[in-house]
């Protein structure tokens, strides 16, 4: 090899060098992002949660549920078994067992695992429950992070990243570096065990503990029963687990399940499933702000009458309609329909006031297969059927939510009906304008009820529900029974999932295609074969607003053609 080509190999081999000398120091660096709680997470409240006596056993638990062993594999069980996080902990727990010759054992983590705890999870910026928090009562665990220290002294992977006044004594937080992307904080005091996901959950851009995030520590920390139950008591829960023994908790806050949504329906808290010991039962129970959120049987189905037959699924939505004015304070006016750049006026404060007060009771939301998934049906009543004030009132707001023109609203479509329409560009809509797709965003006013979609055929075959040429989801419901809360058809949900994930998956991308026609559908043939079913509140609910909520199987209505 002459002279210049071994010039060129060596500074290829430094570049190499070099550049995994950077991946060494990266990987054993505590990686932090920033200071999470800037996104105000509060580790004492958090989205979700799940109490269960051995997080190993919950993943096989779930899968062997019924209605959730019909659907899902084993190979939801094995996902969380062979997680990255989960195979780089136990990596590194062998390594430091190994080179710092510690008492640890291999076992370590799988008895960890296996024993009563409880993690918690909170959102990101774009609303993945991403950050989690683990506690546990653990003496073997507690004191195997009590020698800690002189590990971390001497450790590339582990160390001490600040010490904290917990309780009224010192605790140190140790960084553990899984991976270019994850670091781990784990503090102990006496037999707990903390473990949060982040080190910004702790610690702001300065390194200082923030003050909020350390007194939620310090309760989890505490050897008080009460500090240690602060998340079970913000979600309505026992302070110590009531559930049949062995079961496990999973709860979700409506925050969470909303998408962002909750301030229209505040009244719904949360949701929670009850699993038992080997998925033997599964119970739901929803959690509402007062007894009166949820309409009383029969009431109900006077809504559900409004709703056209055969949706792929259908919910009640509790709305407090006092928020529609305080909604219209906080929204940005959107730009005029016209092109010219120019806002559009929101309504008169008084009238959106009074058409507020025009409100009652709780909407639906409905998702229907002939559509799409981001295309819902949504279905108001009124106290009494619409004056001149009140579809003026409607003719304002369309104007200014969907942006109509003059030339599209056409309050006189129909004799008694206001109907006020857009088209709107789209990268998915039915329609062509141009070369772009576009949709058509419809609201309507007809008698007492309300309707909405950017589909403007779902809220045509909502007005002929309404005025009973098409049947309605009350159809199918049994003649007696308690508030139905939702209703759903799997094979139709199946249907509408199938169709808008091809639909969204790029053309040339055939490997993605093919992953999704082997691993997704499948599944969603699974899901097919199940039957109809309600959501049925039975009874009013507990003193922290938990309803339990019963499944019950329904007949899907005989096709009905849509009406000319």
């Amino acid at each position: 090899m002459d002279t210049r080509k071994k010039w060129i190999a060596a500074g290829v081999a430094a570049i190499v060098l070099a550049g995994a000398g950077v991946a060494v120091v990266k990987m054993r660096r505590p990686h932090f992002e920033g200071d999470i709680n800037a996104l105000n997470v509060d580790l004492a409240a958090p989205f979700a949660y799940v109490s269960t006596p051995a997080l190993s056993r919950l993943p096989r638990d779930i899968v062997q549920a019924p209605v959730v062993r019909d659907v899902l594999t084993e190979d939801f069980a094995f996902y969380y078994e062979d997680q990255e996080d989960r195979l780089s902990l136990r990596g590194a727990i062998k390594r430091i067992a190994y080179e710092r010759e510690t008492t640890w054992s291999d076992q370590l983590l799988a008895t960890a695992l296996d024993e009563p705890a409880e993690m918690a999870w909170w959102p990101d910026a774009k609303g993945a429950p991403r950050y989690w928090a683990l506690t546990m009562t653990r003496g073997a665990v507690a004191t195997a992070l009590q020698g800690l220290a002189g590990i971390a002294a001497k450790d590339s992977q582990l160390s001490i990243i600040g010490t904290l006044k917990a309780n009224g004594s010192d605790v140190n937080a140790y960084a553990l570096v899984l991976s270019p992307r994850r670091t781990l904080v784990l503090l102990s005091q006496g037999n707990r065990v903390v473990v949060l996901s982040d080190v910004g959950l702790l610690f702001n851009n300065e390194s200082q503990a923030s003050g909020p995030a350390l007194e939620a520590v310090a309760g989890l920390l505490s050897g008080d029963t009460r500090s240690q139950s602060a998340w079970r008591r913000g979600f309505g829960l026992a302070e110590q687990p009531a559930a049949a023994p062995g079961s496990s908790a999973i709860v979700a806050d409506a925050r969470l399940l909303s998408f962002g949504y909750q301030h229209f329906f505040p009244g719904v808290q949360a949701v929670r499933f009850d699993v038992a010991p080997n998925g033997t039962t599964l119970r739901t129970s929803v959690r509402v702000k007062a007894s009166s959120t949820l309409p009383a049987a029969p009431g109900d189905r006077e809504l559900w009458s409004a709703l056209p037959a055969n949706p792929a699924a259908c919910t009640l939505l509790p709305v407090e309609w006092a928020q529609m004015e305080k909604l219209m304070e906080d929204a940005p006016p959107p730009p005029s329909a016209t092109g010219d750049n120019q806002p559009v006026e929101p309504p008169n404060a008084d009238a959106m006031k009074a058409l507020a007060a025009q409100f009652d009771g709780p909407a639906a939301v409905c998702w229907y297969a002939r559509s799409q998934l981001h295309t819902p049906l949504f279905v108001a009543q009124m106290k009494a059927s619409a004056g001149p004030e009140t579809d003026a009132t409607l003719a304002s707001l369309a104007r200014w939510v969907i942006s109509t023109s003059a030339a599209s609203t056409d309050p006189a479509a129909r004799p008694g009906i206001g109907k006020w329409q857009s088209q709107v560009k789209g990268p998915w809509g039915p329609y062509a304008e141009g070369d772009d797709k576009a949709y058509r965003p419809t609201l309507t006013r007809q008698g007492r009820w309300v309707a909405f979609s950017p589909d403007d055929k779902l809220v045509e075959l909502a007005l002929n529900t309404q005025a009973k040429r098409y049947p309605g989801v009350a159809d199918t419901l049994p003649p007696a029974g308690g508030t139905t809360l939702v209703v759903g058809a799997p094979a139709q949900i199946a249907d509408l999932l199938q169709r808008e994930a091809m639909a969204v998956l790029p053309a040339d991308q055939e490997i993605l295609r093919q992953a999704a026609r082997q691993h997704l559908v499948p599944r969603l043939d699974a899901l097919r074969k199940l039957p109809p079913a309600r959501a049925v509140a039975q009874g009013a609910g507990d003193g922290n607003g938990w309803v339990p909520v019963e499944w019950q199987a329904m007949t899907a209505a005989a096709p009905a053609q849509q009406p000319k």
